[in-house]
């Protein structure tokens, strides 16, 4: 009876003992559904923008220019609305002091519009229906933008016309979006210029994996430029990384917008943590797990 009794006390301590070791989080089972190092992200690899280099006068100061910029809107191959062909459209880059001429070209078969945020312009620039500032199907519409002092920052442009109402929001969910940087004289230049906008679940109305692949070589100064459109608020964190605070002296590595604000930051590529695949992604839980991040790859 004795032995008996010992059998059935190993018995039942083995199988307790199988039982929490199948429950513990850090049991082999459980690591294998973390993928192994090293890890290569996926993504569609983001073209930057090359911060252009300005003339100088002799004291230093900017040399004003007229910017004279044609953007076409158009249909993408998978049916979404496209200023240029891409989303975002393309950075817009000038300083105070600047002025912008820029003609919008509709190819879409209905009208379409360009809204700017930040600058100076005549209600005929504004970009909406109510004014009438829009480019028929098939038509152009020039607005014009003074980049007046005190408008330096990290602005945006998007369509305020498509839609079956006055508000024009329908562009904006299809891709109809860009950055806009105005900078001011002495600003830091980056080597390179990232735009994510955040909408619905997507970043540049992509979910992983097809979100954008952002690369830079170590050392190099990048700038990323933040957008926040939709009906939801999201928290932009990248790891790895930490930068100013706008405005503040705080340093940070994780911010929260909602709809319609933008802002931008500069950090040095690996900067204290070296090379690797850096994930970017909101820090929303339900956002990140359909499918809101990328990866930011430092390359040695």
């Amino acid at each position: 009876m004795l032995i008996l009794a010992l059998a059935l006390a190993i018995a039942v301590g083995g199988r307790l003992a199988a039982a929490q070791h199948a429950g513990d989080p850090h049991d082999a089972a459980s690591k294998s559904e973390v993928a192994p190092h090293p890890f290569e992200p996926a993504g569609v690899p983001a073209i930057a923008h090359i911060p252009p280099r300005r003339e100088l006068t002799t004291d230093g100061q900017i040399i004003p220019k007229l910017h004279q910029l044609t953007l076409v809107a158009k249909k993408a191959a998978d049916g979404s609305l496209t200023y240029d062909g891409t989303i975002p459209g393309p950075t817009i880059e000038i300083y105070e002091g600047d002025k912008v001429e820029l003609t919008l070209v509709n190819e879409l078969d209905l009208p379409v519009s360009v809204h700017v945020h930040g600058v100076h312009y005549d209600i005929d620039s504004d970009g909406t229906r109510m004014t009438g500032s829009f480019a028929p199907p098939g038509g152009k519409y020039l607005y014009r933008w003074t980049a007046a002092p005190g408008t330096a920052g990290y602005w945006h442009y998007h369509d305020h016309v498509v839609g079956p109402g006055m508000d024009g929001v329908r562009g904006i969910e299809q891709g109809l979006y860009g950055a806009l940087i105005v900078r001011k004289p002495g600003d830091r230049l980056p080597d390179k210029t990232f735009v994510l906008v955040m909408q619905s679940v997507w970043f540049n109305n992509k979910r992983y994996p097809s979100t954008p692949l952002l690369e830079a070589k170590l050392g190099e100064r990048v700038e990323f430029v933040v957008i926040t459109h939709g009906s939801r608020f999201h928290t932009f964190h990248i790891h790895g990384h930490r930068w100013l605070d706008p405005g503040t002296n705080r340093i940070i590595d994780t911010f929260t917008q909602n709809a319609g604000e933008s802002t931008g930051f500069q950090v040095v590529a690996g900067e204290g943590v070296g090379p690797g695949a850096w994930m970017y992604h909101c820090h929303v839980h339900d956002h990140l797990e359909d499918g809101m991040l990328g990866f930011f790859v430092v390359r040695p």
